[in-house]
């Protein structure tokens, strides 16, 4: 084989190895309200909000606030709209 072929073939054993090690990683239960504005683009004052609200549920721990993943997925699922495109009145 070639040095090239050779080099081409380390690199993707490399690649195998980081995606196993990936795929074999804990699934996250619970979020930070950071991690949710983060990963979501509502305002992170926005998430606190709605948990103040008690629009998106948390566990408390201490001072700080936990959100389940089944909240997180139970909020974001209530604004999927089924019926189509909304007609705005001008």
């Amino acid at each position: 084989m070639t040095a090239a072929l050779v080099a081409a073939v380390e690199e993707l054993a490399e690649r195998i190895k980081r995606l196993e090690k990936a795929a074999a990683a804990p699934v996250r239960v619970a979020w930070k309200p950071r991690e949710i504005s983060q990963m979501t683009g509502i305002k992170y004052q926005t998430v606190l909000d709605l948990i103040h609200n008690g629009e998106l549920g948390h566990v408390p721990a201490g001072r700080l606030h936990v959100v389940p993943d089944e909240e997180l997925q139970r909020y974001l699922s209530r604004g999927i709209n089924t019926a189509g495109p909304s007609k705005r009145i001008a």
